[in-house]
């Protein structure tokens, strides 16, 4: 799909909301692409957006060597490919399941499955005030250097995606930058850029 931030944006909102509960909540397939690809891509190109700076993008829902392209005309040319990873794990895909069975799960805690069943069991747990903070820095400084290692067009963009609604706010933004670049050595990073969005917030950072 092509088109203008904007478009595309919308594009992309439409059919997110068009998706049935259990699909949005397993992100699986068509799912998985929008909410984890699509999306991120999305808000990168409309808050590149600038009067004076046309900006289209492209998202490709393939499994090729970029996920998307971003085309901005106007006072500053440039085209690049994007590639977009998305910060999650077994434990955060149970707890969205868990979500969509019983309608709420707990956000922190020990979680698991149970073999013979296939049950999961979950408990609420206390957990320091920078908890989030770190688990997320974490997690985006393991999908830098996997993306790192590979090898991509020397135009390409990376855009490293998570989801925490309790994560927002200029502050908060310093302390995850500072928490990541001392775990992820963005500063010698072979790609054109490396964006870090917050999917919870709409919040997005250029971290190198």
């Amino acid at each position: 799909m092509r088109s203008t931030a904007f478009s595309f944006a919308a594009e992309v909102e439409r059919e997110i909301e068009a998706l049935p509960t259990d699909e949005f909540h397993r992100r699986q397939g068509r799912a998985k692409v929008l909410l984890e690809e699509w999306y991120p891509i999305s808000r990168l190109a409309v808050h590149l957006k600038q009067p004076g700076l046309e900006v289209e993008v492209e998202a490709f829902g393939d499994s090729g060597a970029a996920d998307g392209r971003i085309e901005e005309r106007g006072f500053r040319q440039r085209v690049f490919d994007v590639q977009v990873t998305f910060v999650d794990d077994y434990e955060g895909s149970m707890r969205r399941e868990l979500l969509r069975k019983q309608g709420f799960t707990p956000g922190a805690g020990p979680i698991s499955r149970e073999k013979s069943t296939g049950n999961i069991q979950a408990s609420i747990a206390a957990v320091d005030s920078d908890h989030n903070l770190k688990q997320a820095a974490s997690g985006i400084a393991k999908r830098f250097a996997m993306k790192e290692a590979k090898t991509y067009a020397p135009t390409t963009v990376l855009l490293i995606a998570f989801e925490d609604m309790t994560l927002l706010g200029h502050a908060t933004w310093v302390t995850l930058l500072s928490l990541v670049k001392a775990e992820a050595n963005l500063a010698q990073t072979k790609f054109a850029g490396v964006y870090i969005i917050n999917c919870a917030t709409n919040e997005i950072a250029k971290a190198a």
